[in-house]
């Protein structure tokens, strides 16, 4: 029986869990924004400047940055645009500071599918999605549609998030890609995280995930408990303890 006066305990700290998980969707918002024209219908080029709003930054391994460019190779660059084509390893490519989603050879001409677009809604945040891309060339016999959301210095994200997401849907690219952080220098420095490196396809397996950054630096804050997690994991236990207490007296 002593088993059976556990339930409320465990149960309330489970349902405090519940509550704090994150809900669970392909991509970040249904609202991708509005279309980026010049690069919805090319190969290997990029958009002009996209400001993260007024009084808004973001400091990106140690520089400080108001606004990015968007590539229609699956990645977003800091300080200048690129169009860059063959995927690397982010902690080696030396393109430029870059954010990639799903860095490979994209291609979206002559196709009315394959669009990018970006929303900038919310003041210091940018949400960028690449949606039904073909592969170079002119191959839509393939599809990619994932997003990234960049979030200024200034912007306050929920506990359960962070300052930079990466979110896939269905991926039928099997072609190398790359995603993850790089900070435009020929020698590896921290933070520079690979999501991973190899067939594109392997993305759409992978679960939404969030980044911070700290000083500039990513941080994958899965490696460390958030506080609020660590809170409701004691609320859950304190659960527990009061129950024992009770059976003892």
């Amino acid at each position: 029986m002593k088993y059976f006066r556990l339930l409320p305990g465990l149960f309330t700290g489970l349902a405090c869990l519940t509550l704090a998980a994150p809900a669970s969707a392909a991509l970040y918002t249904a609202d991708y924004g509005n279309q980026i024209a010049n690069i919805s219908d090319c190969d290997d080029c990029y958009s002009s400047p996209v400001s993260l709003g007024s009084g808004q930054s973001i400091n990106f391994f140690g520089s400080t940055y108001n606004s990015l460019y968007v590539g229609s190779n699956g990645y977003v660059t800091f300080g200048s645009g690129q169009n860059g084509f063959t995927p690397a390893a982010l902690d080696a490519q030396t393109l430029a500071p870059m954010i990639a989603g799903l860095f490979t050879d994209l291609d979206s001409r002559s196709d009315a599918l394959s669009n990018v677009y970006v929303n900038t809604d919310l003041a210091g945040q940018i949400v960028v999605t690449w949606s039904q891309m073909g592969h170079y060339s002119q191959n839509y016999s393939v599809r990619s549609t994932f997003q990234l959301v960049i979030r200024s210095d200034q912007y306050g994200f929920d506990s359960s998030e962070g300052q930079i997401g990466f979110f896939y849907d269905t991926i039928t690219d099997a072609s190398s890609a790359s995603a993850g952080f790089g900070d435009g220098l020929s020698t590896v420095n921290d933070g520079e995280v690979a999501l991973f490196f190899g067939p594109a396809s392997g993305a759409s397996q992978d679960d939404p995930r969030w980044f911070r950054l700290r000083d500039g630096i990513p941080d994958d804050p899965a490696s460390v408990p958030e506080p609020g997690m660590a809170a409701l994991l004691a609320v859950g236990l304190l659960g527990l303890g009061l129950n024992r207490r009770r059976k003892q007296a």
